[in-house]
């Protein structure tokens, strides 16, 4: 039977806020919570290395077995629907060897990237092969590359984008047909300051014997709402480990929080967020987003789940690692979001997590979605409410203000953002106030202008009267 959490919390939720003093660690409630752990014994099939998931159209899932070499299909009430090990190939039968990752397409078709196979395989329902890549002929390419898909997904212009392990030039690009057509979102060089001290000290010949600082590598990617790709890698060697790439392979993620931190990284106190044995920032493994525009990314150090919005306002953190609670990460693989919900793989302990959202993590998301449909008197109701259950929340008092803003009530607006700090919004505010009270008293002001004239007029007049006497 599929296990059911305890009734304790498995981990402590929380979140951060910027003060004077700097930026803190605050408890906060609990956003989401594992409320199912499927095993072999509830999905009929025992997995083995689970490293990738997806849910087509129709609500099915399917789990991507490197081990089994084989993709496992559920319905919608997990029950096993049927196992992909094996497809037609020019009319024979053709099979997987260790597959690392899957995407599904609008139309249906399945991309494996078939990664002992050194090669991407797309199939349709009817398990036919209708698209092979095998061979990545370029210039761009030195002459001992070898192919190894490990992820793959397609986006709405049929172009075919696969993470290939050992190739830190970005991520590989090929045209619908297959052709390779070079890299894509280049990530930036990562060094550190010790490196790049000695760097500048040592000279060539010993330089040229030290490892050359390249790009980093990818360690997974998924497409958003939108259309663009979200990209991850490690957040300990890279500054920007998570980027989202518009058409040309330009980072546009917005990373403007209103905490001020600048920050898309996960934990940033890792004294607060440590775990018994690991210290350090946090290290990404995968990424999914929803319809709303916030993504969640999957830190595989630490087992948790961390939640941001479209601006980097991180909204809230869920998940553990090894904390001997049903719930908890062993090795997380995987993650993708689906109807509230974060489904989750763990490689290591064969399980799908699945965590549901809190009426506190629905609230806040019905709250972002009103805005966007721009009802600001519901939205401002559902931050107000936020703010009752956590008064630690900063992103509820700045658009529990906007809201005001929008509302054109902006003394109250000015309220909300003064308890934040949030100068540049409060003083917009204050300007919109002041517009409004000099247009409401304008007879009044007119009046007194006019008696202050007359009044120094009248002044003049006598001064002036009495230089003549």
């Amino acid at each position: 039977m599929t296990q059911n959490v305890a009734a304790a919390d498995p981990y402590q939720g929380y979140s951060y806020t910027t003060t004077d003093e700097g930026t803190m660690a605050v408890a906060a409630p609990q956003a989401y919570l594992p409320t199912a752990v499927y095993n072999a014994r509830d999905l009929g099939v025992a997995l083995t290395s689970p490293e990738d998931l997806l849910f087509d159209a129709q609500g099915n899932l399917y789990i991507c077995d490197m081990s089994q070499n084989a993709i496992y299909v559920f319905s919608p009430e997990m029950k096993l629907i049927k196992t992909i090990d094996s497809f037609q190939n020019g009319g024979k039968e053709d099979t997987f060897s260790s597959p690392y990752g899957i995407f599904m397409t609008q139309t249906g078709i399945l991309y494996v990237a078939d990664y002992g196979n050194n090669r991407v395989v797309a199939i349709n329902e009817k398990n036919e092969a209708v698209k092979i890549i095998d061979k990545v002929d370029s210039d761009l390419l030195s002459s001992t590359f070898v192919f190894q898909p490990q992820k793959v997904l397609v986006d709405s212009t049929n172009r075919i984008f696969v993470l290939s392990k050992n190739v830190n030039e970005g991520i590989m690009q090929f045209t619908q047909e297959g052709t390779f057509l070079g890299f894509y979102g280049s990530n930036e060089v990562s060094a550190s300051l010790i490196d790049r001290i000695w760097k500048e000290i040592m000279t060539d010949e010993q330089t040229a014997k030290l490892t050359q600082f390249v790009p980093i590598e990818y360690k997974n990617f998924s497409l958003d709402y939108k259309g663009f790709i979200y990209a991850v890698s490690k957040a300990s060697t890279v500054g920007n480990p998570v980027r989202r790439l518009n058409l040309s392979g330009g980072d546009v993620l917005v990373r403007n929080p209103i905490n001020g931190t600048k920050q898309v990284v996960g934990d940033l106190s890792y004294p607060w967020a440590g775990v018994s044995g690991i210290t350090g920032p946090s290290s990404f493994t995968d990424v999914t987003s929803d319809e709303l525009g916030n993504y969640y990314v999957l830190d595989d150090k630490r087992g948790r789940v961390f939640a941001y919005d479209e601006s980097g306002n991180m909204l809230f953190v869920f998940g553990a690692r090894n904390s001997g609670q049903v719930g908890s990460f062993s090795s997380p693989s995987a993650i993708v979001y689906q109807d509230h919900c974060v489904y989750a793989l763990d490689r290591a302990n064969c399980e799908l997590i699945v965590f549901e959202a809190t009426e506190y993590a629905k609230i806040m998301e019905e709250a972002m979605s009103s805005y966007l449909l721009q009802d600001y008197e519901k939205s401002l109701q559902l931050w107000e409410e936020i703010i009752k259950r956590n008064n630690n929340c900063d992103l509820a008092y700045y658009k529990a203000g906007y809201c005001l803003y929008r509302l054109k009530e902006y003394n109250r607006a000015m309220e909300y953002f003064k308890l934040i700090n949030a100068k540049e919004q409060y003083s917009d505010a204050a300007i919109k106030q002041g517009k409004i009270d000099m247009n409401e008293n304008f007879e009044i002001y007119a009046s007194v202008a006019a008696a202050v004239v007359l009044l120094g007029v009248g002044v003049w007049f006598v001064f002036f009267r009495r230089r003549k006497a």
